[in-house]
């Protein structure tokens, strides 16, 4: 025990540094490890929160069955005890005299949705009336209300198409979604556009009538509980929903006529995903730790056993075996590292509870101990090699045949590469051989600074020398003593120490910055202007967008609608987006390469197209307008905006005043079943009804000329969907369109094919074409609007706000590499410190010889700064240029979104220039601070060190 005692004061400058770097990496592993448990909850919580309404329920649909009672009894017990909403829909009714925008079938005919479900006024909010107080009373959701031209109080005429009977029912009231992202609407399909798609079936109109559901389809709505979920748990009830979906046709009584749907299965795969990238972007840091703390400890444990290697040699001179030096090293080594991994687990959960709560755990402490064991294993290992005669001890270290040197260097580079081309076809990740990470993301980083460190041992030191030969030419003393020294060193500990630490830190800011400006690109793609604000019910209310002008802090407003529309059989439908292509130039934001240069420049493009379409509307002038019989009579000017002009008669004729341009015609409205005839006089224009002897609805539009094809401007996905075609189905209707500009994203949407067009043209179209008028569905606002709050029915997409979101499985990536970058530079510093300081007690001896011919203390310590100096610089440009190099290869690849899927749109690598060539820097400062007090003090050592001259001859 005295040896050991002897033997560690004698080297305890060295001891201490080893200790510094146990306890850092400790500290680092441990506190990791915590925080990575810690975030999996909150993540999962996030992402199911997040989750489509699909995905966190089961949807039921079948016959009712001659018994709806006792099969709704079934499938509830079945689903028991998940909360269930049922609903019960009533076909074959037509709506008499439709008098808003509804388009009739091929036979003329508005079907009408009618349905009776479970809980309605608890998850819907009243616009106007009261809901249905008996089976005399149904109630419309407001975008059904506005397209069969119904309001509270009106009455609803539909007929039985089996029988031909008429039935009336009075409108109690108009509803719209409290939250249209509530699973519950999935038994409502209809609820926001106001009709099942590519038909002509207009609801919901919800009634308790009886007589609407014989012979009635029927939908359950299955709610499992996900308040608190967990991966496990989010598993466990996929796999029994699933179970029960299977066997519910037979034990319901369903049969053939079941549907079961649910997207609990793709929620469960989602999360496990999410989860192994979370997992292995966590790994990502705790490797670079391991990597920088071996390499630190390593070069700790080389430079103990070179300062000892005289001692070493003289024990075994004296017969100390092998085993008696391991034995010896490995005892101090366990003094050394037993106090880290004691105190080290503790403090790295009390350090991470600043952030986030975490526990002290089996696992934190198992991390402790691998990582306690990993370094006795490193500082005993210069002790384990077998030794030779004192002549072979105490002689310089034998230099290995550059062919077995670079052996284990060109496996290094050849898995670095081969990770890089894999992350080039990178398409979703994978937990390799139940790992619960994927190797692939998790190590490639680290590979990468891996690489970087086995060029830098190789070409640093010969570029050292080339430097120290080139400073050598210059006059400064100094400068010519340190570079020569620098030159000669046997190893290149401190460069390749400080290149890995700047090469890791690199990874790390590049990373997290790519990361953070990868969120905010697919934040901007998604809502496409400072904020995108859509209608909850569909349709936007009167006077919308005068609430949102008048709003402050908005700079301009843009009412846009979208739709989806099939671009080829068996392909899936393209999302299309119409707006003012005019007025949207300052308003919608896009990053460059999605619109191929600034997204005004599109619109520009397409607002010209479209100046030499058929947008041109009129202007509404005073004058008077005159029917046959009662008809109430509606302006339709371009963007959607309509004015309520009033209700003519035969003998009442309807005075109009000036309204303003772009009116694109009119609707006239009329509850009798007799064809009204219609006139208007003080226009400039000639208009006439779009259908002659129209009864009910029908619009009145002005003469024009030839129709010329829409201009659009198309993603290349649905370019290549749309072939030779020159046709679009858009609300029912074949709109001819024209390719003006083929781009790679449509500003607003996620979707690969997109179509972008201009809101005016197509309006025209429709309308005078068709009668058909689209309604403002999203509002495009440029600014910061104040005041939202007030404003019911929207949903606002914010783009600053989904850029600075918190995602636990991104944020939680995010802080590991934070840490790691500072665990890194940490670890650093501990290595050059153990450096410097081996290299001043080697370098005594010589020091000593250089005082004594005359070298002065100053510029003896300015000589071992010098040296210092520029293996620091070295080492970091090294490292920086590693960095940004293993950075630009594979950072963009290793960036995914929460659902583990690659974002939208790609990648683009950010460096933070300040912050990484601010680490460099930093280390580099302390690297010569370091030097700087090892030389001072080396050189205060001077005297003593000349009367020991010669006393080892």
């Amino acid at each position: 025990m005295a040896l050991i005692v002897r033997r560690a004061a004698a080297a305890r400058g060295l001891l201490a540094a080893a200790a510094a770097v146990m306890l850092s990496a400790v500290l680092l592993m441990t506190g990791l490890t915590a925080y990575a448990t810690a975030s999996a909850g909150a993540g999962v919580r996030a992402a199911v929160a997040l989750a489509d309404p699909d995905e966190r329920s089961v949807l039921v649909r079948g016959a009712a069955g001659t018994d709806p009672q006792a099969r709704d009894k079934t499938i509830r017990q079945a689903y028991a005890p998940a909360r269930i909403s049922g609903a019960r829909y009533g076909s074959g009714w037509a709506v008499e005299g439709a008098r808003g925008s509804a388009v009739p079938d091929s036979s003329g005919v508005v079907y009408a949705s009618l349905v009776r479900i479970d809980d309605l006024p608890a998850h819907a909010d009243l616009l106007a009336g009261a809901w249905p107080a008996g089976t005399g009373q149904v109630a419309l959701a407001q975008p059904a209300a506005t397209a069969l031209g119904l309001t509270a109080g009106a009455t609803l005429r539909l007929r039985d198409r089996r029988t031909g009977r008429p039935v009336a029912r009075t409108v109690s009231g108009v509803w719209r979604p409290r939250d249209p992202a509530d699973p519950y609407w999935l038994l409502l399909p209809d609820v926001t556009a106001g009709r099942l798609p590519q038909t002509s079936t207009y609801g919901p109109i919800v009634s308790t009538d009886p007589a609407f559901f014989d012979n009635a389809s029927a939908g359950w709505l299955v709610q499992p509980d996900l308040s608190a979920p967990t991966l496990g748990s989010i598993r466990r009830t996929a796999q029994s929903m699933t179970a029960t979906g299977a066997d519910l046709p037979a034990k319901s009584g369903l049969g053939a006529s079941a549907t079961v749907t649910t997207g609990l299965p793709d929620l469960a795969g989602r999360l496990g995903r999410a989860d192994l990238v979370r997992r292995s972007t966590l790994v990502t840091p705790m490797l670079l730790v391991v990597v920088l703390g071996g390499y630190a400890l390593s070069l700790v444990a080389l430079l103990l056993a070179e300062s000892r290697k005289s001692e070493t040699a003289l024990l075994r001179a004296r017969g100390a075996s092998r085993r008696q030096l391991t034995a010896l090293a490995a005892t101090e080594a366990l003094a050394l590292v037993l106090p880290a991994a004691l105190l080290g687990p503790p403090l790295a959960v009390a350090l991470v509870s600043l952030h986030t709560r975490v526990r002290l755990d089996a696992g934190v402490w198992l991390i402790g101990v691998l990582v306690a064991v990993g370094g006795i294993l490193a500082l005993t290992a210069p002790a384990t090699r077998r030794g030779g005669t004192y002549l072979a001890e105490t002689a310089g270290r034998k230099r290995l045949p550059v062919l077995r040197r670079a052996g284990l260097d060109l496996v290094v580079v050849a898995l670095a590469a081969l990770a890089w081309l894999q992350l080039r076809q990178y398409s979703a990740p994978t937990g390799a051989g139940g790992l619960g990470i994927d190797p692939l993301l998790a190590a490639a980083p680290t590979l990468g600074v891996l690489t970087g460190a086995v060029l830098a041992i190789r070409l640093l030191p010969p570029v050292a020398r080339s430097v120290a030969a080139r400073l050598g030419r210059g006059r400064s003393q100094a400068s010519l003593l340190g570079a020569w020294q620098a030159g000669r060193r046997s190893h290149a500990g401190p460069m390749v120490m400080l290149a890995l630490a700047v090469a890791a830190a690199t990874v790390s800011w590049c990373l997290a910055a790519t990361a953070q400006q990868s969120r905010a690109d697919q934040a901007e793609q998604l809502v496409g202007a400072d904020l995108r604000l859509v209608e909850t019910g569909g349709v936007a209310p009167a006077g919308r967008d005068r609430q949102l002008a008048a709003l402050p802090g908005v700079r301009a407003v843009v009412p846009a609608w979208r739709d989806s529309v099939q671009v080829a059989a068996g392909r899936e439908p393209a999302d299309l987006v119409a707006m003012d292509t005019a007025t949207a130039g300052g308003v919608v934001r896009a990053r460059a390469d999605a619109t191929g240069g600034a997204p005004a420049d599109l619109l520009a493009e397409l607002a010209a197209a479209a100046r030499t379409g058929t947008a041109a509307t009129a202007t509404l002038k005073a004058g008077r307008i005159t029917t046959s019989g009662p008809a109430r009579v509606t302006a339709i000017f371009a963007g959607g905006r309509r004015v309520e002009l009033g209700t003519s008669d035969a003998d009442r004729p309807l005075r109009i005043r000036d309204g303003g341009p772009g009116l694109l015609g009119f609707r006239v409205e009329s509850s009798g079943q007799v064809p009204i005839t219609w006139d208007i006089t003080g226009q400039d224009d000639v208009w006439s009804p779009l259908t002659p002897q129209a009864v009910g609805g029908y619009a009145v539009v002005r003469s024009s000329g030839p129709w010329t094809p829409v201009p659009i401007a198309i993603t290349r996905p649905a370019a290549s969907a749309l072939g030779d075609v020159s046709h679009l189905q858009i609300g029912g209707v074949s709109v001819p369109v024209t390719v003006v500009a083929t781009v790679n994203r449509v500003p607003g949407t996620t979707v690969p094919a997109a179509i972008l067009i201009d809101r005016g043209v197509v309006d025209s179209r429709l309308f005078q074409g068709y009668g058909i008028v689209r309604d403002t569905g999203e509002w495009w606002i440029s600014g910061r609007p104040a005041g939202l709050t007030g404003l019911t029915g929207l949903r606002v997409l914010d783009r600053q706000e989904l850029a600075s979101g918190e995602d636990p499985f991104d944020t939680a990536g995010r802080v590991a590499l934070f840490g790691a970058a500072l665990g890194a530079m940490v670890l650093a510093v501990a290595g050059i410190a153990a450096d410097a300081r081996a290299t001043a007690r080697h370098r005594s001896v010589e020091l000593a010889v250089l005082h004594t011919l005359g070298a002065g203390p100053r510029l003896l310590a300015r000589s071992l700064i010098v040296e210092q100096a520029l293996l620091a610089g070295l080492g970091a440009v090294a490292g920086l240029a590693v960095g940004l190099l293993v950075a630009a290869g594979m950072v963009p690849q290793m960036v995914l979104t929460p659902a583990a899927a690659r974002p939208v749109p790609d990648a683009l690598l950010r460096v933070l220039w300040g912050r990484t060539a601010g680490s460099a820097a930093l280390l580099v400062v302390i690297a010569l601070a370091v030097s700087a007090i090892t030389a001072t003090s080396a050189t205060r050592r001077l005297p003593a060190a000349r009367l020991r001259l010669g006393e080892d001859r």
